[in-house]
């Protein structure tokens, strides 16, 4: 008996060739974003006999794809590898300094911001990110696009009830991306799992994800971090000649801004791993992440960012702030005075800036529309919830942390000095620019127009309780205030709040109950240096 082939219609060779086809193209494209190529490819793909596929961008991008095709640990970390990363970090985060990117989801989904874009992978990336998953997030994904080795801390052990301010911090239990089933899931697990307490380990804890770097140029560059251990970190982004830092501050709003390195950031002792840090270079063993040693690191320094015998300065005590930024200035770098008095000012503004966007995202999300609870969190700076996203004291702490180092540049300044008449110059210049110029949007939604005189003038009133209307936030008085809806309730809580208003520095591991803060408010206002009289 003869096997007869079935008869095939016109239509069935050319639907098998298309289909032939388009999968090896599929999987051509695969291979190509695999190996961290950039194609700019359709949103969806028309496979069968002309009609759309059910396989969308998203699935088909390889951060959704098993690990063992899109994240396979081809590469290994070297100084090449660790030149690319710095100059990755500082280019986002020279597009945070201009504004061209309020999130990093957004950062990463610009072609023209991100160094390792491709349209397959990061066209609808989406991450969101505060102060302790930064860090952890930009180097995660650098190791996938590099096709690197990656491991993190994800639960960490030591003595005290908070798990962000625990003393004797050790590692308890360490992840690596090869336990997770693809890319996305390594970096939303990722964000759920670290915080700023896997920073707050002592220098000589080797299991650790972070060592402390010697103070160099050589050393210190875009793509360190910075732990102030009142439960803030940061991200290096430029190092500038005359050795002014500059950093990428996460929020719990997922916002990024630019923040100058001073005196609004605290060192904290050595055993609470504040300070300046670099990531432990990872090799991958036996299938296993390996973290190098401390011997093993040319730039481990362990002992003199907490020696203050290094900090002294000639003609008056010195500071941390100040020997880190002579430490990172280039030889024969000019200081000029005026120049960095400008700087300062500059940064403020962008502070003031960045905190009329945190109080319109709490505006926005209703908050002051809602009854206040009556209390506030145990203590105000390190809590959770609604609280930890869309209230300031930490925030507005910082900025009255950076015009006490303002005031404080200037008070030893002579009244006869030439230098007197140029910073007032400045002064009046900087402040006048449309940057040092603001306004918020009052609870009738009208636009007033704030100066960076009005914020100074007002720096102890404005309030940081999320509950409280924009005119509060802002220490309206008088007529201004007078579109603040009437809730006594919420004034009394205001008044009452006054001492925790007053205060300068942060306490992260005590209580902050409303007695917490001095009965009056210091004297932050550097315009009586200057002559401006007020």
């Amino acid at each position: 008996m003869r096997w007869k082939l079935p008869r095939m219609s016109s239509w069935q060779p050319r639907a098998a060739w298309r289909l032939r086809f388009l999968t090896f193209a599929y999987l051509l494209i695969v291979a190509a974003v695999g190996m961290g190529m950039s194609l700019a490819l359709p949103s969806r793909l028309t496979l069968l006999y002309g009609r759309e596929s059910i396989v969308s961008q998203a699935e088909l991008s390889p951060l959704s794809q098993p690990l063992a095709r899109s994240w396979p640990a081809i590469s290994a970390w070297s100084e090449k590898l660790e030149q690319e990363y710095e100059e990755f970090v500082e280019h986002l985060g020279q597009a945070v300094a201009a504004r061209r990117c309020r999130t990093l989801e957004a950062c990463l989904r610009s072609p023209e911001i991100n160094l390792l874009f491709d349209p397959w992978t990061d066209a609808r990336l989406e991450l969101d990110v505060d102060c302790g998953d930064l860090p952890y997030v930009l180097r995660g994904y650098f190791a996938f696009k590099r096709r690197l080795p990656f491991g993190f801390v994800c639960e960490v052990q030591g003595i005290g009830p908070h798990v962000r301010y625990m003393s004797a911090v050790t590692p308890l239990r360490f992840c690596t991306w090869n336990q997770y089933a693809t890319p996305k899931m390594v970096l939303r697990k990722m964000i759920g799992q670290v915080h700023s307490g896997m920073y707050r380990m002592a220098p000589e804890v080797e299991t650790a994800d972070f060592y402390p770097v010697e103070i160099s140029r050589r050393a210190l560059h875009a793509g360190a971090v910075y732990y102030d251990p009142n439960g803030h970190v940061l991200v290096v982004g430029e190092v500038r000649e005359d050795g002014t830092v500059y950093l990428m501050d996460g929020h719990p709003d997922g916002s990024l801004t630019w923040k100058r390195f001073g005196e609004a950031f605290a060192l904290g002792g050595r055993s609470q791993g504040g300070g300046f840090k670099r990531f432990r270079p990872q090799q991958l063993h036996s299938g296993g992440v390996v973290r190098a040693q401390n011997r093993e690191l040319p730039f481990f320094d362990g002992r003199s960012q907490w020696d203050r015998t290094l900090w002294q300065a000639p003609d008056k005590p010195g500071s941390y702030h100040a020997w880190v930024r002579e430490a990172l200035a280039m030889p024969e770098s000019p200081r000029d005075p005026v120049a960095d008095f400008r700087d300062q000012l500059r940064a403020l503004c962008r502070d003031i800036s960045d905190r009329v966007s945190a109080v319109e995202a709490a505006v926005s999300a209703g908050l002051p529309a809602r009854p206040h609870p009556g209390e506030l969190p145990e203590n105000i700076y390190g809590t959770t919830g609604e609280w930890e996203l869309y209230a300031s004291p930490s925030r507005d702490a910082r900025l009255k942390a950076a015009f006490r180092e303002l005031y404080e540049s200037l008070s030893g300044l002579a009244r006869s000095s030439a230098l007197v008449a140029e910073l007032r110059g400045a002064w009046r210049e900087e402040t006048a620019q449309p940057a040092c110029r603001f306004a918020y949007r009052n609870s009738e939604g009208a636009a007033v127009p704030l100066s960076f005189e009005d914020v100074l003038d007002r720096l102890f009133l404005l309030s940081f309780d999320p509950y409280h209307c924009p005119e509060l936030r802002w220490g309206a008085g008088g007529a201004e205030r007078s579109s603040c809806p009437a809730d006594a309730k919420k004034w009394d809580m205001y008044l009452r709040e006054q001492r925790l208003r007053n205060r300068l520095d942060r306490d992260y591991g005590a209580p902050t109950p409303l007695s917490a803060g001095p009965e009056e408010s210091p004297d932050l206002d550097a315009r009586v240096f200057l002559g401006l009289g007020h």
